[in-house]
């Protein structure tokens, strides 16, 4: 290590300052304009437009809700900003840059949940104040838990997805074609009639798994489960294999189109 290295080494930040400045970086980036609109804006206006005229709705439509504006956040923004971002080569200057390569790839990821994670819970206020939604303070907890493990999975699994997708007009959708059969199967908008094949595969995607753990501890009364082992074990597997996927996958150069040399004949006869 020469002289200059271990200078730049020793005006360096720690590690931890350096994961937070960038959640914090990347989370204001991400919180601006479109995710906002969407993420927060959209699940609200649907739940008050198909919910308007009644003073009490289910807990389990305000999961769904919930688990729409946080899936949405976490998956299709974020995906499509990151696509975006590898494209006009800011990941690249990124990298070359003294930061961490770890720092900004968690922090992405990191900002991304927290971001999905309000959006999720906006839905929740909305339920509360407009519908009369009773939730107690373990309910909010094992809420929480649920949101920070289904953010986590959606953003990590859309980080291994953004790999395979070679430009930005392919990124929308393509992120939208993966998403909507999966959320509708799972009954993010409510149940629908489906083979039982079919509705066991949605258990094991991370979305009807998000529902439900929320609309149990949403929904939670005394004398009654506060939570679902399964749900969560499965929310936590898909965001382990998801970042596992996402590292070994993870694409730091835009993606060029392959040019092709004109053949060179040659001059010996």
């Amino acid at each position: 290590m020469t002289d200059t290295t271990r200078a730049t080494s020793a005006r360096m930040p720690s590690i931890g300052r350096l994961l937070a400045a960038q959640v914090s970086y990347q989370a204001r980036l991400l919180a601006s304009g479109r995710a906002i609109t969407i993420g927060v804006g959209l699940p609200v206006i649907l739940l008050i437009a198909s919910h308007g005229q009644d003073t009490h709705t289910d807990a389990t439509v305000i999961a769904g809700y919930a688990a729409f504006g946080l899936t949405l956040t976490a998956w299709n923004t974020y995906g499509v900003r990151l696509v975006a971002a590898r494209e006009a080569g800011v990941l690249k200057r990124w990298r070359a840059t003294p930061l961490p390569h770890s720092c900004y790839f968690l922090g992405r990821i990191l900002a991304t949940v927290v971001v999905a994670v309000a959006a999720g819970a906006a839905t929740v206020a909305a339920g509360v104040l407009l519908y009369g939604l009773h939730l107690t303070v373990s309910g909010a907890l094992v809420a929480l838990v649920a949101f920070v493990l289904g953010a986590f999975a959606w953003a990590a699994a859309a980080t291994a997805l953004t790999a395979v997708i070679p430009t930005l007009e392919a990124a929308a959708p393509t992120l939208m074609l993966t998403y909507f059969p999966v959320i509708i199967i799972s009954g993010i908008f409510g149940a629908i009639s489906e083979p039982h094949w079919l509705s066991t595969i949605a258990s094991y995607l991370p979305a009807q798994p998000l529902v439900h753990a929320l609309a149990i501890s949403l929904g939670h009364t005394a004398g009654h489960a506060l939570l679902s082992a399964r749900d969560l074990l499965v929310l936590a597997a898909w965001a382990l294999a998801g970042l596992a996927a996402a590292i070994a996958t993870f694409r730091w150069e835009p993606h060029r189109p392959t040019q092709q040399r004109p053949a060179q004949t040659s001059r010996r006869q």
